[in-house]
């Protein structure tokens, strides 16, 4: 959930770079990227729908 063109741009970087890592077999350092990335985007909605008026 991309609330502005900045975060969707990173999203978009981080997973392109997290599926890098799933084709070299570096599974490891994969599912923590994965991890942190759907952590960053629960906390944007969070922000967004509690916070931002």
């Amino acid at each position: 959930m991309a609330s502005s063109k900045i975060s969707a741009i990173f999203f978009f970087v981080l997973y392109v770079v997290l599926f890098y890592f799933v084709l070299t077999m570096q599974n490891q350092l994969a599912m923590l990227l994965m991890a942190a990335g759907m952590l960053l985007e629960a906390c944007e909605g969070i922000y967004c729908n509690f916070f931002k008026h």
